[in-house]
């Protein structure tokens, strides 16, 4: 008797189970990147700072990612010249097509802020100032993160993530 329960159980729950998979279905389901918009935010982050570090390296600069990526900037470009204190930030793309990069501080000590997109299945980036984010973001992330803004930003207005995009841009502030 239990064995025909067990039975008929699964036949009442299995429907309402498809109907969940079926509305849990989202832009990300089975994409490239599923796997980055699954992970715990920590993840996400170390996964974006040696991507980053990584291209950096890639297009003969020296970098590195500086206390784990804990403190004021994660990553330390080293050019002739220049050092550059670069802050690192991930955000999965929305559903409305746009990134939040949350947590950018003001008045600490980094350069550039740079903000790494992940859509479904495609990398994208954008380069602030330190200066320009002082000036322009104005949302406080959370009254629990003190000095924490976000930063929304189109995917229109980022950059495709590509070798030639990412030394364009690096050079322009190296």
């Amino acid at each position: 008797m239990s064995f025909e329960l067990c039975k008929v159980t699964e036949e009442i729950v299995q429907p309402f189970l498809d109907e969940v998979i079926k509305n849990s279905e989202t832009k990300w389901s089975g994409s490239k990147y599923d796997i980055i918009k699954k992970a715990p935010v920590s993840t996400k982050g170390k996964f974006g700072e040696k991507v980053t570090s990584a291209y950096l390296n890639c297009i003969n600069y020296k970098s590195k990612i500086v206390n784990g990526g804990i403190g004021d900037f994660d990553i330390l470009l080293e050019a002739p010249n220049v050092k550059l204190k670069i802050e690192h930030k991930l955000a999965t793309e929305d559903v409305h097509n746009s990134f939040q990069f949350n947590a950018i501080k003001k008045a600490i000590d980094y350069d550039y802020v740079f903000c790494f997109g992940v859509s479904p299945n495609d990398l994208w980036f954008i380069i602030q100032t330190r200066e320009w984010c002082e000036q322009n973001l104005t949302t406080n992330m959370s009254k629990d993160v003190v000095g924490g803004f976000k930063y929304t930003v189109r995917k229109g207005l980022m950059i495709p993530l590509t070798e030639e995009n990412f030394k364009g841009e690096i050079e322009k502030i190296v």
